[in-house]
């Protein structure tokens, strides 16, 4: 069922890929090789820099309006993470017992599997990674699986005043007849 799927997209990707890149040869003929190389690194460059975001710019946060992916297909991105991601992270969490599900040892390995997924249907189908879509699939994942999953460790109780300044005057009263000791033995030897 999944190939019949990603069929359609595996053909249109190639064919989409395989016209871009005769256009470009046809386009850029090679002089010499000097030139050829020099285009080649100029467009790399080009490409490149067009596709970092770093975290000190401005606009770190509006990174979908500027990323490459223009063609993102988010009805298709949905539907593919819900076939292949979901359902082979269910099925890997069916394995796991329910009472298993908040202990992060045991479901580290599906969720990284899960995320790979993401990414990799992200890249595949054009879209950057994260976005809507993804988020939206994670917090559909976050409240059928880790729902009831306590969202911080249990404190520690604070220890009672008379315990706590009991245990800080001890050593703070020890300091200066300590240091009253050592002057009044050195004090002896001279």
């Amino acid at each position: 069922m999944i190939i019949l799927l990603l069929f359609p997209v595996l053909v249109l990707g190639d064919i989409e890929l395989q016209n871009s890149s005769s256009s470009w040869i046809a386009n850029h003929s090679m002089t010499n090789s000097t030139t050829f190389e020099n285009n080649g690194q100029t467009e790399l460059q080009n490409s490149v820099s067009s596709n970092i975001t770093f975290k000190d710019g401005e606009r770190f946060q509006d990174q979908e309006h500027f990323h490459v992916f223009h063609d993102c297909n988010e009805n298709l991105l949905e539907l593919y993470s819900n076939i292949t991601c979901w359902g082979s992270f269910h099925h890997k969490m069916e394995y796991i017992n329910m009472e298993h599900w908040c202990n992060w040892d045991k479901v580290i390995r599906p969720y990284s599997e899960l995320t790979k997924c993401m990414e990799f249907c992200s890249g595949y189908l054009g879209c950057y990674y994260p976005n809507q879509v993804v988020q939206d699939f994670f917090i559909k994942i976050h409240s059928h699986y880790f729902q009831a999953c306590p969202v911080k460790e249990a404190m520690f109780p604070d220890a009672p005043s008379d315990v706590v300044l009991t245990l800080t005057l001890i050593p703070v009263g020890l300091i200066p007849i300590l240091i009253f000791l050592v002057v009044w033995n050195n004090k002896g030897m001279d």
